[in-house]
């Protein structure tokens, strides 16, 4: 039995930033907004901030968010937003800032910790969730079409999911021309991660439909179409759009529509390097893909010849991934992000303890020895 629930209301199109204003006047009278300092920089905050304003949103910045972020960054947002009495957050970036802004809607609710909200964690919530509006800067996380986030204990480095119904976002404004100032790097990162979304549940899906198969094929042709395009002009509206479009549909309710769902292990596994080493999502995906393939290749051979044949028109569907990874860049070694070899049981071990109930999933057993192995094969 399957659920599909995607109630998240959804503005699209180039120039639909300039709706924020006012759509927040009918969900929230205060606002924080969630966001980094690049945001200010490229002249996006300014514009956000004057909108709301003229709209009679009464706006606050939280602007201290990181990459990977941590959840004593988010506990300090939530202190801010529940002093200043915050009935609605906006996250404003990539994925860190919107996950971010899940993290301080749902800890303003309490006293405990975000960490407290955690699998396994002691809190519940029981207070009122201020609703967010995610508005994405980047194609990559498609955070603003689901109900989780990522946040990182960096004292213990363990970085995993919290989730709950209160997270899904009220409103989310995709506009692709808010992501022309992405640079190349991010830009790079942020496809890679739309592909893994993707491809892990593909060729790990022992159950597929016609259905999902015809979304997620379409999702990474045009990934594998549009990156290229991208790069070569980065202001590449039509580029830059498709892109956009295939961040949200690789996170909804979409890719698991039908039966079978598969198992994204090689987010589980890339989690503990970010959080341990702080590397750059999408880049840590890229340089585990290939090995990570491998290892589920026994089992799964059928779907990565589908894999091959559906998508990139070719017969070996690893190979053939490694050669797009390669000729974005993005065929990357652990090495290359400052991993270190001798640390492959240490994070196999952080990968099982971040992702509680990994080693059980899926078509073949993923365990701290083949973790720390692809680890190794990936360096």
């Amino acid at each position: 039995m399957t659920t599909f629930n995607l109630p998240v209301r959804i503005v699209y199109g180039a120039g639909s930033i300039t709706r924020l204003g006012r759509e927040a006047t009918a969900i929230g009278r205060k606002a924080m907004i969630v966001t980094y300092p690049d945001i200010r920089r490229v002249g996006l905050l300014d514009r956000v901030i004057e909108d709301l304003k003229s709209n009679g949103v009464d706006t606050l910045v939280f602007e201290e968010v990181e990459p990977n972020p941590r959840s004593s960054t988010v506990d300090k947002g939530a202190n801010i937003a529940r002093s200043e009495k915050i009935d609605l957050i906006i996250g404003l970036g990539g994925g860190s800032a919107m996950d971010t802004a899940k993290g301080i809607a749902l800890a303003s609710s309490g006293t405990e910790s975000v960490w407290s909200y955690i699998l396994g964690g002691t809190a519940e919530v029981k207070g009122p969730v201020p609703p967010l509006i995610q508005v994405p800067t980047m194609a990559g996380t498609g955070s603003e079409i689901n109900a989780g986030a990522v946040i990182t204990n960096w004292e213990t480095h363990v970085k995993t999911g919290i989730g709950h119904r209160s997270l899904w976002a009220k409103l989310a404004i995709i506009d692709p021309e808010v992501t022309l100032t992405v640079p190349e790097k991010q830009t790079k990162a942020g496809a890679a991660d739309i592909f893994s979304h993707v491809v892990e549940r593909y060729v790990t899906d022992d159950r597929p439909s016609p259905m999902t198969d015809g979304i997620r094929e379409t999702v990474m042709k045009m990934v594998v179409e549009y990156l290229p395009k991208a790069l070569a002009r980065l202001d590449d509206i039509e580029a830059r759009t498709q892109l956009s479009v295939s961040s949200a549909t690789a996170m909804s309710s979409f890719v698991t529509w039908g039966d079978g769902a598969g198992v994204m292990s090689c987010h589980s596994v890339e989690h503990a390097l970010s959080g341990y080493y702080d590397v750059t999502h999408g880049e840590g995906l890229a340089a585990l893909l290939p090995a990570w393939m491998k290892f589920y290749l026994p089992e799964m051979k059928e779907r990565f010849d589908l894999l091959g044949q559906n998508v990139f028109g070719k017969k070996d569907g690893i190979q053939a991934t490694e050669e797009w990874l390669q000729s974005v860049g993005m065929r990357l070694r652990l090495r290359n992000l400052g991993c270190e070899l001798e640390r492959a049981d240490e994070i196999a071990e952080l990968a099982i303890q971040s992702a509680p109930g990994l080693d059980s999933r899926g078509p073949k057993t993923i365990d701290a020895r083949a973790i720390a192995q692809i680890y190794r094969d990936s360096y």
